[in-house]
């Protein structure tokens, strides 16, 4: 048998894909082998080196000498409070725009649109404003509203999308056979769009998880921090840091996200699939 030559331009292809694979996986590791290090480490060791003794003082003290379980509990909150409405109000509306035909459909989806060209940033100093003559500062509704209202543009057109291709000889049977709208929404609509949904809960879990502006604006009290504003807790005097329970708190902060994402990566690739694929 003859050996399959190996062409200099393969060897390039693969060097580069190998770089690019340590260049993403390298910081964590850094980050999570850090986690595990003593101060001796950090003082003695190369940035780059193992630790000397993989030791669990650092989680240890992420638990015992911050509210560490409390911003779990807080970011939990919030997730749940920001997915469970957003997903319902967006695959209702994309629904209704990519199905039902009634007049203005196309400007009120052009309207969605727009949202995309704002960041949620340019509005924090109104809504502070507003928040702040309402009462809402430092309460869950001040982190929870502006997420929702400034991630429904991208779920609208991602579900707007998906639910472009959903068969419509399926709706007309089903109605024909006696199913109102909202019965043909939550019975048909809901279980066929699972992928797409597991994909837009996915990408918004993840923004929702690690969003810092937000709850640092409207947030004033250490019961009503987030898992991100935590990280500041292991900041001391003078600035000086406590990097072997910052690097616990970082790992323990982004464990969550892989975990999920791990879970739902196929879901969400099948959904990414679906929506760009016509059935």
């Amino acid at each position: 048998m003859k050996k399959k030559k190996v062409s200099i331009p393969s060897i390039i292809k693969w060097v580069i894909a190998l770089f690019l694979v340590i260049m993403q996986v390298y910081p964590f590791f850094y980050v999570f082998t850090s986690s595990f290090k003593s101060l001796d480490d950090f003082r003695k060791l190369p940035a780059y080196a193992l630790p000397s003794k993989w030791i669990l003082t650092n989680f240890i003290n992420v638990f015992t000498k911050s509210h560490m379980l409390t911003y779990f509990k807080n970011s939990i909150i919030v997730l749940i409070g920001v997915l469970v409405p957003l997903l319902l109000f967006a695959l209702m509306a994309g629904f209704a725009l990519s199905k039902i035909k009634f007049r203005g459909r196309k400007i009120i989806l052009n309207y969605f649109l727009l949202g995309l060209m704002l960041p949620m940033q340019v509005a924090l100093i109104p809504l502070f404003s507003i928040f702040n003559k309402m009462g809402l500062i430092n309460t869950y509704p001040a982190i929870i509203l502006p997420q929702i209202a400034f991630s429904l543009s991208y779920s609208i057109q991602l579900f707007y999308s998906f639910n472009k291709f959903f068969p419509e000889e399926m709706l007309e049977a089903a109605i024909i056979d006696g199913c109102s709208p909202i019965g043909c929404f939550f019975k048909m609509v809901v279980p066929m769009s699972l992928n797409s949904i597991i994909t837009v809960a996915t990408m918004q879990a993840v923004f929702c998880w690690n969003e810092y502006i937000n709850a640092y604006t409207f947030t004033r009290s250490t019961d009503m921090k987030t898992i991100t504003l935590g990280l500041n807790d292991f900041v001391g005097s003078m600035g000086l840091t406590d990097w072997g329970a910052t690097f616990a708190a970082i790992t323990v902060t982004v464990l969550p996200v892989f975990i999920f994402y791990f879970f739902s990566s196929k879901k969400m690739l099948a959904g990414m699939t679906a929506g760009a694929v016509k059935g």
